[in-house]
């Protein structure tokens, strides 16, 4: 005999999206038949939960401004938020030599209070386009000029302090030059195979959370087949 069971449970919290509701079907084939469950998501709620009261800039220079809110949550009452509202575009970049090498920039970070190793990268004022600032910023710190570009992220570091979103590029087919950095910029030109690179991200090496992420980006695009023949064949090689 042959029997299907439908159960549903609304009241098991999901792993994926909070503690909205989720539905177990278990259906049963036969006697002697492994049940088979299957969970389906109820209807996800992206409304703004948040009520904005107030705004008040706490502290502005040429880069960014520190706002302040007034805000309001659906499940909370009226209260400061504070967040960095940036005036200019970053971006990082993974710059390709003819060998397949990454060329890497070291310098010492005053933040942070420590040397780094990083891909090249910058700021330039908005509404300055991403791709723009990223060749400007290649060939200042390298001194490349590449003819081939392929986004291959784009995302916020900080999404709950700050609203940069910064791309990340790799470049290829480069043509090789003498770099110009701003006189402040003491660096240091590194190159490694793509695969020691990728390492160097994995190991804390390689510090920035934009050049971790296309480093680790590419490799998974690499994997799958999903890049330009050209591209494919250059990482390959290193």
């Amino acid at each position: 005999m042959n029997a299907v069971v439908g159960i549903a449970m609304d009241t098991l919290a999901s792993p994926v999206i909070g503690s909205s509701p989720v539905v177990l079907h278990i259906s049963v084939e036969s006697d002697n038949a492994k049940p088979t469950i299957q969970r389906k998501a109820a209807m996800l709620d992206e409304s703004n939960p948040w009520q904005t009261l107030k705004q008040e800039t706490k502290f502005d220079c040429r880069y960014f401004r520190v706002r302040q809110d007034t805000v309001r949550h659906v499940n909370g009452k009226a209260r400061p938020y504070n967040s960095i509202r940036v005036k200019y575009c970053g971006v990082a970049v993974v710059p390709l030599d003819a060998e397949g090498r990454v060329i890497l920039v070291g310098q010492y970070r005053l933040v942070l209070d420590r040397y780094t190793w990083e891909l090249p990268g910058g700021s330039a004022p908005l509404p300055t386009t991403p791709l723009q600032v990223a060749t400007t910023e290649l060939r200042e710190e390298t001194g490349a000029r590449a003819q081939s570009w392929l986004k291959v992220v784009e995302g916020s570091a900080a999404p709950g302090s700050s609203d940069e979103v910064t791309p990340g590029y790799v470049a290829w087919d480069i043509e090789e030059g003498d770099a110009q950095p701003d006189a402040e910029e003491l660096l240091t030109l590194r190159r490694a195979p793509f695969n020691d690179a990728v390492d160097m991200a994995l190991n804390g090496e390689i510090g920035n959370m934009v050049g971790i992420a296309i480093l680790l980006g590419l490799q998974a695009r690499l994997t799958r087949g999903d890049l330009p023949t050209s591209l494919m064949t250059l990482l390959n090689r290193a």
